[in-house]
Formats: C-alpha cells, structure tokens, sequence
C-alpha cells in the first residue's frame, strides 16, 4: 500500500512527523525546565530568615586591605538596598526618619518596576534635613504621616517585603485571634476633645466588609458615634485577599517566585525591624540594631499594625503632596 504513495510525499510525512515530534519535545523540555526551576525557588522561598545585625559591629574591617572608609560604613546600607531590590510584590514601610539616598532609590526603582510602595512616616520629621519623604510623595509614592499637632510621635521602624495585605474580613480574624479583639478601645493621640476619644467597643460590619462599603459617619477612619451605627470597616483600599481568595494566592506566589536574576525572598514575606533609623548615622555609629525575620509569628502582627497606620492616617492632611503632572 505503501509504494502507492509517492515518494515525496512519504518523505514529507517523515519531515513533518520528525519536526512535530522535536517541538512537543521541546516543549516538554522547557516545561519540565520551568517546573523544576519553580520548584527549586519554592523550596527556597519556603525556608526563613532570621538574623540579627548591630550596627556598628561589622562583618568587615575599616582597614582591610581594599576597603574604603565608604564600603565600611555602607555595608548595612547595601543589605538593606539589596533586599529592596529583591521585593516583587509590595514594600510597607514604616520608618521615623530616612534620610539614605540610596534607599530612597531602591524604593523609587521598586515602585518603577511595579512593586506597591506605600509609606508611613513621622510628621515631626516630614521635612528635616535629607529626609527621603519628600522626595517618595514627588515622585508618586503614597507617603502617610501622623498628626502634625500630635504630641506623639509615629516612631517605628519597620520595613514588610513582600508580605500579604490582608482584607478586612481577614484582617479583623487575625485582629481578634492575636489580640483578643479589633476595633475596641481606640483613640487618636494626636486629636483631643471629639469623638474617636471614645473608648466604646466598636461592632465590624461584614456586610460592609465584603461589599468593600463602611457603615455611617467616620471620623479617621473610624464609626463615628454620631452616625448611630457602632460600625467600622477595619480596612480596606481596594485589594484582593490571599488568605481568602485562591486565585489571587497563585497570582501572587508566581509573581514572587518568577525570578530569575535575585534569590527569591521567603515565600510570606520579610520583616526588617529593630532600633535603627534609616540615616547613615544610624547604619555607621550609632548602637543600634537590625532584626530581619520571615517567621509568621513576627510578619503577620507587623503587618496588622502597618494597616493600622494606615487606615488611621488616611484622613489625616498630606504633609507632602505628590508633584502634579
């Protein structure tokens, strides 16, 4: 049946079936490739972090053959950057003061590349000598401050990499599982005489919640107790849940682990906290510390408290407005 079929044809069928085969196994090839390189960036990604730095304790030495004065005095600077530049999904950083300018470009070229850059500062230090603040809120960057007339100062230092913002509905879950309760008992230090003072238990609305919608009045981001209603909605600016939504936990776990020039970071994210500003002085002399962990039990509380910042600054006035056009 066979020498029926001409001869050219025959040959084109052997071309055609040896060109069919090559590219489905090339594509096997490249996924198996794929699966294998996520697979060794999960399990990277799946392991912690936990280290512990003092900043005028150095790993390397100011009179080391081949070190300047400016490579001792950057190294925790350097980490700090390099970790920045590692961040694929979103930076929450809380900080008293920054005044770095190299950290201030690691956090302009994460926003460029796509990362959620969000900033909680300290009205007291908004415009000091260096500080970064300015320069982030100019170039787009939401910059959140404290009262300005507060007697109290939003002196945390903190920095969340890649760590999962929380929906309301989940938010106020761990609230009450890790404290016991969420929106009682709440004031605004930098406010006297009006109605957040109050120290009445507030009741979350779920309904409200899940609409992405708050019940009554607020008043920095709180119910108000004028409104009748007792309710508030814990926080919320528009984002998705990967604790409650499945998709949008593939969505983001891909992103973190599609990375092919740095080592990725833990998969739930990194802390960087400790008694260090952002200032050279801090990274070069001061006695002070720096705490990088990617332990749950340390992320997750850190994250409930940036959310808390930033829901309870969000009605405060701008002290730097982002540059128009």
């Amino acid at each position: 049946m066979f020498e029926s079929v001409p001869r050219w044809v025959r040959v084109s069928a052997v071309i055609l079936g040896v060109s069919i085969g090559s590219e489905v196994l090339y594509e096997v090839y490249l996924g198996w490739k794929s699966y294998c390189q996520e697979r060794r960036a999960r399990q990277r990604a799946n392991s912690h972090i936990n280290m512990v730095f003092f900043t005028n304790e150095r790993s390397i030495q100011a009179n080391a053959p081949g070190t300047t004065m400016a490579n001792f005095t950057s190294e925790h600077v350097c980490r700090i950057v390099a970790l920045l530049d590692r961040a694929r999904v979103s930076i929450n950083l809380g900080m008293y003061i920054i005044t770095v300018s190299n950290i201030g470009d690691a956090l302009l070229r994460a926003a460029k590349r796509g990362v959620r850059v969000r900033v909680v500062g300290c009205s007291s230090m908004a415009y000091s000598t260096g500080s970064q603040m300015t320069r982030l809120a100019n170039a787009g960057i939401p910059v959140r401050f404290d009262r300005k007339e507060s007697a109290y100062l939003m002196h945390h230092k903190f920095c969340l990499i890649d760590t999962d913002w929380l929906c309301p509905r989940c938010y106020h879950e761990e609230k009450v599982q890790r404290k016991g309760f969420c929106c009682k008992a709440v004031f605004d230090k930098g406010a006297s005489g009006n109605a957040s003072t109050t120290t009445s238990a507030v009741v979350i609305s779920a309904g409200a919640m899940a609409n992405g919608q708050s019940d009554g009045d607020q008043v920095n981001g709180y119910g108000s107790p004028t409104s009748g209603s007792g309710k508030v909605q814990c926080v919320d600016d528009g984002s998705r849940c990967v604790h409650c939504d499945k998709q949008k936990k593939n969505e983001v776990e891909k992103c973190k682990l599609k990375n092919e020039q740095v080592e990725p970071l833990p998969i739930g994210g990194l802390l960087i906290t400790g008694s260090t500003n952002w200032t050279m002085q801090a990274m070069s002399g001061n006695w002070d510390n720096m705490l990088l962990t990617s332990l749950p039990e340390l992320v997750i509380p850190f994250q409930l408290e940036f959310q808390r910042l930033w829901r309870d600054f969000a009605h405060h006035p701008l002290l730097v407005s982002p540059a128009s056009g």
